[in-house]
């Protein structure tokens, strides 16, 4: 078996981003995609390179966190009064009421001016690229142009990761009654990923611990800190995540079944 772990968002907030280094330097993370529009983004660019050069730096494109790197002035359809990215929450609302309400060439010119920024930072194209969050028919054919424009790969091939090799370092939220999902915390605090992993997510792993297939663990690992909590409603379960990715039992079971452990780059 060959076992793909990622986490998204890094330098989304320098919790996120130690959480992600720490995922890297003391546990099994092998690929992570950086956010190049947050204040903190230099800061998980310098740690990755002293610290996790080994792990592949991919990128996440953003269009409803944070500010973007294009004028304001120049994508209308992306951002609110303050020149802030639309939140996920309010690009959904305006999905609603019209599917067409962001601009592709807005999309297209904040996707490729985050690569730059990317390969500025860097010194290379991104290992690969996927977008964060809110996305639409639009912004799914921009965010394929840019990838095909700098020849860089999805993060793994979707479509071709059967559902139940799909791990992922969170259960999917509380349902309320008004079909709305929870998030908080303390629904995210009662689902512990290494419980998960001992009680149920193991057994499916020992199934496929002899075959030649790929699994794919999925994290939004990271630490915690006020910015996080402002940011995103994946908040509390990143750091257990990356406890998860660092626990002694994972690492056991990828060393008693000789796991190989791979990226993105294994599918070209």
């Amino acid at each position: 078996m060959k076992l793909l772990i990622q986490a998204d968002d890094f330098g989304m907030t320098v919790g996120v981003a130690d959480g992600i280094v720490a995922s890297g330097r003391d546990g099994l993370l092998t690929q992570t995609g950086l956010f190049t529009n947050m204040p903190s983004t230099e800061y998980a660019v310098r740690r990755y390179k002293a610290e996790i050069p080994h792990v592949l730096l991919g990128q996440d494109l953003n269009l409803s966190t944070g500010r973007p790197l294009s004028d304001p002035e120049k994508i209308p359809s992306l951002v609110q009064e303050d020149g802030s990215f639309l939140t996920s929450k309010m690009h959904r609302a305006l999905q609603e009421k019209d599917p067409g309400h962001v601009r592709y060439e807005e999309a297209y010119l904040e996707y490729e001016t985050q690569v730059q920024r990317f390969i500025e930072l860097v010194g290379r194209k991104p290992g690969y690229i996927v977008g964060h969050a809110f996305h639409n028919e639009i912004t799914d054919q921009a965010l394929k142009d840019v990838r095909e424009k700098y020849g860089c790969r999805n993060s793994y091939p979707r479509d071709e990761i059967e559902p139940d090799k799909m791990l992922g370092g969170w259960v999917k939220p509380v349902l309320r009654a008004d079909k709305s999902y929870d998030y908080s915390p303390l629904v995210q605090l009662e689902n512990d990923p290494l419980q998960m992993f001992i009680e149920g997510q193991l057994k499916n792993l020992e199934k496929y611990a002899d075959q030649d297939v790929v699994m794919i663990l999925h994290t939004h690992a990271g630490f915690l800190d006020r910015d996080l909590y402002k940011l995103s409603s994946f908040n509390a379960v990143r750091p257990m995540e990356a406890g998860f990715i660092c626990s002694r039992e994972l690492r056991e079971f990828v060393t008693r079944h000789q796991i190989q452990m791979i990226n993105a780059e294994y599918f070209d």
